[in-house]
Parts: structure tokens; C-alpha cells; sequence
């Protein structure tokens, strides 16, 4: 492994590190599994003091970009690339309420919407297939005659995560997966239960697989933003009645 890192400039600081070692990562010198030089290495390299190393490390740990091990064994080592570290920041913003329900309706929207018209392009036989399976699902937990939203959101999750995959987009896919992962926190404060409801979310979904199975993007795209529109709505209506803490 041959990594040619350059001293530091005197004025700047461990971000110069970070920089350096990022930009080796993203050009494929340093590859998944490789292990970076130690500390005292690395501060020789870039001519710095070791507590610099060390804070340009954590930064890169926190990135997401390296593991730190400790042990005889261990050291930094380089991670695969991956929207974990931006997952986890969206979800904690969801799930602490800290993004407001029109501020994620109206990115739900335009996600949802997008990635049913790829999906509506896109997929193949067997895509359709595992959401039709996904949508047989549904329609067995309906059946059961359900008193709450956990299983069902589950299952919705399943197949807007499942249209998502078929888009084959892995940005898209992150979003929206963080999204369903952590949007019961609104659903369960401002989205009560009724039975109505969950059929009328089960024709949508049957709807957004019509237009996907006939590949008709713009329906699929219509019907996937009327739906989250719709929901939204109804959660925005509930919030408004809900006393102010």
C-alpha cells in the first residue's frame, strides 16, 4: 500500500488529515479492510502532533469511513462505503421531532412519488412479483382483523422499501427507508386507527402496483403522492386539535 499524504500546512488543522485520508478512500488507494498506518505513523506523515491524528480519527469514525479496534490487534481500519452515518442523522431529526409534519410530507411526496414512477419502469417479473407477495401479505393481516397499525405499518414499510430497491437508486432507497423506519413516531401520536383507514391505504397500495405491473410511471407517480398527501392530512388535522405542550 503505497499512500502518499502530504505534510500539513502550519495553519491548519486536523481537518487537513481528514481530508487527505477521505480523499484516499474515495479514489479506491485505500480500500475496504485496509488498515491505516498508526498514530505515530500518521503523525510523521502529515509532520503533526499525535492529539491532532487522534481527533482527525474520531472524525472519520464518526463519518463512518473507519472502524477504530483496540487491542494488540487493532488500529483503523477502512469501512465499506455506505449511508449509515446519513440514516442515522435523518432518523434521530424524525424520531426527536425535530422535522415538522408539512416539512416531511412534502419530501415524502416527492420521494415516494419518484421512486414509484422508477419502480413503474424498472421492474421485473420478479420485482412485481415480491410486491404482489408483500401486498398478499397485507390483505392476510387485514383479515385478522387487526385493532392498531403495528403489523400494518410493518408490512406498508415492506413494500414502499421493496418499490424503493426496485429503483435501484441506493440514495433514494436510504431516504426512504430511514423515513419508514422512523415515521411511526408521527403516525402513532397523530394517525388513530380505524378501520376505514386501513382500507384505504391497502386500495392505494393495490393502485400504485396496477400502474407499477402496467409500467405507467405517471400514474404510479400520482397515486403514490395523493396517497402520502392524503395521510398527511389527516395526521396535520389531528396535530392541530392536539393541545399545545
Amino acid at each position: 500500500m503505497n499512500l502518499n499524504f502530504t505534510k500539513m500546512v502550519p495553519q491548519k488543522s486536523y481537518q487537513h488529515v481528514v481530508e487527505q485520508i477521505q480523499t484516499a478512500i474515495v479514489d479506491g488507494d485505500l480500500k475496504q479492510g485496509d488498515r491505516l498506518p498508526s498514530e505515530m505513523k500518521l503523525k510523521d506523515a502529515f509532520d503533526t502532533s499525535r492529539g491532532t491524528v487522534r481527533e482527525a480519527l474520531r472524525v472519520l469514525e464518526q463519518k463512518g469511513l473507519i472502524s477504530i479496534r483496540t487491542g494488540v490487534k487493532g488500529g483503523a481500519v477502512i469501512k465499506e462505503a455506505n449511508t449509515e452515518a446519513m440514516r442515522d442523522s435523518m432518523g434521530l431529526l424524525i424520531r426527536h421531532g425535530k422535522v415538522s409534519l408539512p416539512h416531511l410530507a412534502d419530501f415524502r411526496e416527492l420521494l415516494e412519488g419518484h421512486v414509484a414512477q422508477q419502480a413503474a419502469m424498472l421492474a421485473s417479473k420478479e420485482d412485481i412479483r415480491k410486491l404482489k407477495d408483500i401486498l398478499l401479505e397485507i390483505e392476510a393481516e387485514i383479515q385478522t382483523d387487526p385493532t392498531g397499525w403495528e403489523n400494518f405499518h410493518r408490512l406498508d414499510a415492506s413494500f414502499h422499501q421493496e418499490l424503493a430497491r426496485v429503483g435501484q437508486n441506493p440514495l433514494l432507497q436510504a431516504n426512504l427507508t430511514t423515513i419508514h423506519e422512523n415515521v411511526h413516531t408521527y403516525f402513532h401520536q397523530y394517525l388513530p386507527f380505524s378501520r376505514d383507514l386501513l382500507g384505504e391505504d391497502y386500495q392505494d397500495l393495490c393502485k400504485i402496483m396496477s400502474a407499477v405491473e402496467k409500467r405507467d410511471g405517471d400514474e404510479a407517480k400520482r397515486v403514490a403522492r395523493h396517497h402520502v398527501a392524503r395521510f398527511s392530512q389527516l395526521m396535520a388535522e389531528q396535530q392541530s386539535k392536539s393541545p399545545v405542550k
